[in-house]
């Protein structure tokens, strides 16, 4: 076979060196790359192995020093929420949480540039929050699953009369009612029949059901269906006449919820448009002054107005200072606007906790969006 062609090259030695010296070394750079890697990929490791260690065991170690009053009502909390969690765990999350957040707002209020009092008192605002959070987040939980039980308690009340009238046992009753579309309710209702194959009377394990929902009526309801198996009475139609009176009350709460919308829409109305207008035209107010007020030359005017009744001073509101406390006014107002809302609405304040960051947002948007549009049109009137 013929050989393919030969270079003849004067320096071809010399390109050869090169070329082996040049494959030491990338041979040296990509040893050092993987190297610089593997250390990279075990200290991350390690990282989220100490990152797991400590967001999963100090929780627990300090959720160990409760007082027991606390563990017992935050337990029950739990459980009328359908959290699967101890109140150990929640505790402890929410302390190591509260002290990451408020070294974190530390770091960034401190980063911007601001003084001592402001990073101390934006640490201690924000670990307050969330230590307040679980708990505003617990009772909403809670409100929720009542409000769902309630909803759905007439249709169950009815269903577990017609099956007791047609010739069931209360026991088959009950289970037969606990379709998978009442939610909470059909779960707690089918734990208390297992309940009751392991040797738990029925009356028990339905006892045990208002223990693990905090609804006053249904626990009504069940006191009613304990009595009527106690004494034999006629139970189907004190279930009927129950399930009428509860959605009566549900009716007449939706009409009360219609008659007092004027009134929420007027506070709503207040919150989101009114209180950023009046904001933004302030701002714009204090900003064209305080440009006014720069080019005024203040020694002389004292000299001048000193055996006079009226004297000019500078601003003592700058506009920087205006625009926070504007912001955190919004937020202010969204937060007991929300609940005022809810508490017209629902007659419970826990249920506006869900509106309050929405409420809060739209209102510093708007205003954000008016500051802009009064400085476009004022831009003429600004003294520079």
């Amino acid at each position: 076979m013929e050989s393919g062609p030969k270079w003849n090259l004067p320096f071809s030695p010399f390109l050869i060196i090169l070329l082996k010296i040049s494959g030491n070394l990338v041979g040296v750079l990509l040893c050092a790359v993987n190297i610089i890697l593997l250390f990279c990929l075990l200290f991350f490791r390690t990282l989220m192995r100490l990152v797991r260690i400590f967001m999963v065991y100090i929780p627990r170690l300090i959720g160990g020093f409760i007082p027991t009053i606390v563990v017992t009502r935050l337990d029950q909390q739990l459980i009328y929420a359908g959290v699967d969690m101890t109140s150990e765990e929640v505790v402890g999350m929410t302390v190591v949480y509260s002290v990451l957040v408020a070294g974190v707002t530390a770091l960034v209020v401190r980063a911007v540039g601001a003084s001592t009092l402001m990073v101390v008192a934006s640490a201690l605002l924000a670990g307050a929050i969330v230590i307040f959070l679980p708990q505003a987040l617990l009772n909403l939980l809670i409100f929720r699953r009542t409000q769902s039980v309630e909803d759905v308690l007439p249709d169950v009340l009815d269903i577990i009369a017609q099956n007791i009238s047609a010739g069931m046992t209360t026991y088959n009753a009950l289970w037969a009612a606990a379709r998978p579309e009442f939610g909470p309710l059909a779960i707690e209702i089918q734990g208390a029949a297992r309940a009751t194959l392991t040797g738990t009377p029925l009356t028990d394990a339905l006892i045990r059901v208002t223990n693990r929902i905090q609804s006053d009526k249904l626990e009504r309801s069940i006191r009613l269906i304990i009595q009527g198996m106690r004494s034999g009475g006629e139970l189907p139609a004190v279930l009927k006449g129950i399930a009428r009176d509860m959605r009566a009350e549900l009716n007449l709460q939706k009409q009360m919820e219609a008659e007092t919308y004027a009134q929420a829409l007027f506070i709503m109305f207040a919150i989101v448009i009114g209180s950023p207008l009046l904001f933004a035209v302030s701002t714009q107010f204090i900003n064209i002054f305080s440009s006014i007020f720069k080019q005024v030359d203040f020694e002389s005017l004292s000299h001048i107005s000193r055996g006079g009744i009226i004297t000019l001073h500078p601003l003592t509101i700058t506009p920087d200072f205006f625009f926070q406390y504007a912001i955190m006014i919004l937020i202010a107002s969204s937060i007991f606007g929300a609940l005022l809302l809810s508490i017209i609405r629902t007659g419970k304040a826990v249920s506006g906790v869900q509106n309050i960051p929405l409420l809060a947002i739209v209102a510093i948007v708007i205003y954000l969006f008016l500051n802009w549009a009064l400085r476009q049109f004022f831009a003429g009137l600004l003294v520079t």
